[in-house]
């Protein structure tokens, strides 16, 4: 059996049925990873859902590309050799021609449009044993039609992982608007449908995920000083959670949402603060010489990793959520910054300067202290956010001679820009919305 590695956790909410869906057929490992050979037909359109199918069909197609868990030769549809026209059924479909451009498996769908709701119904097959493996049907409005494809993206990475996908999660950014204005927008975690969230006409910088997905949490100018605040969504009200010292920045969130941690400086001394959003004053965590910023909370909420220069040159550390115990994680390296602990707890990816002044990704190992390079030779790349599987990670990148947005596997082996037209930075990944 062909090995795939682990991949998990997503959320949206549209309607389903679900039919024939069996166990996986795949053994899950992370070990001698191979893409799996699936092969996406073009979808059937009923009369009057042309466009719509055609939006589901290259948006499904993207998700399983960025997913680097299927072949991308075998996507390619540029190869195909069976009718885009054959039937959906066991008994119709050629299937010689699809092992015959190496896929495995296959997705076939049809689209319709019906009481203003675009409705698609999606199938998979096992090319070898010419047996339906799975068929399910989704609803959504018509111009919410392509996050049926996300929905299905996600159900497929379920049926081979047994682990939920990322691809119904968003994302939140900063984008430049005007020559001096940054503000925070939201987006489907493939930068399309963006919506702008704060509208304070001056620096918003920073945004952080509250765990519900309910909230996006940020340092703002809009008060002539950096504060930090939150915009709950979908309503985009927006409430100041904090004005304390000179300077606050880096807000994070808790894991159960009743705290946040954040750098806050007091006569030039950024140091870790946490506090209870219920009320009370801002707890210090960290007391050392130097700068303490950029925390990031463990999954469980028992630790936080951070920024520090106590030892001279900024370093990944991590600590107890308590302030105690702390331990310096990363020696490779003079200027390491940004940690982002992974959902699953074993990672944290952050941005290090290398010798030539370059910024790139690198992950390292919580318990080993093992580092990882994920970028290299491809202009300025920072700013890494992962997905609420911990299998993807959002980040900043300028390979393009533009500040864009890009999506890579934690090995670097598949990336992928996901918006275009630059001035784009400091992106956070949304939680799940599939519980």
């Amino acid at each position: 059996m062909r090995a795939l590695p682990f991949l998990a956790a997503a959320g949206a909410t549209l309607a389903a049925s679900v039919a024939l869906a069996g166990p996986p057929k795949l053994v899950i490992s992370g070990a001698n990873f191979q893409p799996y050979p699936l092969a996406v037909a073009p979808l059937s359109p009923l009369p009057g859902a042309g466009e719509a199918a055609t939006e589901i069909y290259q948006t499904l197609a993207n998700d399983l590309a960025v997913s680097g868990l299927f072949d991308p030769n075998v996507l390619d549809p540029k190869g195909y050799l069976a009718d885009p026209h054959e039937p959906m059924t066991v008994d119709g479909i050629h299937f010689q021609r699809w092992t015959d451009v190496g896929a495995e498996g296959l997705v076939k769908g049809q689209v319709r449009i019906a009481g203003g709701e675009a409705v698609a119904d999606f199938y998979l097959f096992d090319v070898l044993a010419r047996e339906q493996q799975i068929h399910k049907s989704y609803a959504a409005p018509v111009a919410g039609a392509r996050r049926l494809a996300h929905r299905f993206a996600d159900d497929l990475v379920q049926y081979f992982t047994q682990e939920p996908g990322p691809f119904e999660s968003e994302i939140a950014f900063v984008k430049d608007v005007g020559r001096q204005t940054k503000e925070i927008f939201v987006s489907d975690w493939d930068g399309a449908n963006q919506r702008q969230i704060t509208h304070g006409g001056q620096l918003n910088l920073l945004p952080s995920w509250a765990p519900d997905g309910r909230g996006v949490g940020y340092t703002s100018y809009r008060l002539g000083h950096p504060d930090l605040w939150e915009t709950f969504l979908p309503s985009l009200q927006a409430k100041v959670i904090s004005t304390r010292g000179d300077l606050e920045t880096g807000i994070a969130f808790s894991p159960d949402g009743r705290r946040i941690a954040f750098a806050m400086a007091q006569e030039d001394n950024d140091q870790i603060y946490e506090l209870d959003l219920a009320g009370g004053a801002a707890k210090r965590m960290t007391d050392s010489y130097g700068i303490d910023a950029s925390p990031t909370w463990s999954p469980d909420g028992k630790q936080l990793a951070f920024v520090s220069q106590r030892e001279g040159s900024p370093q990944i550390y991590v600590m107890n959520a308590d302030g105690s115990s702390p331990r310096r994680l990363t020696y490779q390296g003079n200027y390491n910054q940004t940690p982002r602990w992974s959902p699953r707890g074993d990672l944290i990816a952050f941005t290090a300067r290398d010798e030539r002044a370059v910024f790139d990704l690198f992950t390292v190992n919580v318990q080993t202290g093992q580092v990882q390079r994920i970028t290299q030779d491809q202009g300025q790349n920072s700013d890494p956010s992962w997905s609420p599987n911990g299998r993807l990670l959002v980040f900043v990148s300028t390979r393009t001679g533009k500040s864009e947005l890009w999506v890579t596997t934690p090995d670097g082996n598949s990336q992928h820009p996901i918006t275009h037209g630059g001035g784009y930075s400091m992106p956070a990944w949304g939680p799940s919305y599939r519980k």
